[in-house]
């Protein structure tokens, strides 16, 4: 289960880091906002919304690989 944390971690680690890359566009699937500010600091501007959306599957898939293991 560490290897799904750590995967879950990167996930959102690599999609901060491609949405401040495509800063100076709008795309859906960046983690911010579209009513963005310049002045604005990153964390003001994330969407939560996505957040909890990508949090609530992430959630799901914990509960369904932990349910699919054998009991010891």
């Amino acid at each position: 289960m560490k290897f799904y944390w750590l995967a879950v971690l990167l996930f959102y680690i690599a999609w901060f880091l491609f949405s401040t890359a495509n800063f100076s566009e709008v795309v859906w699937w960046s983690i911010f906002s579209s009513n963005r500010a310049t002045h604005t600091p990153y964390i003001e501007q994330v969407s939560v919304v996505k957040i909890a959306a990508t949090a609530l599957i992430f959630g799901g898939l914990h509960v369904l690989i932990h349910r699919s293991k054998p009991a010891k």
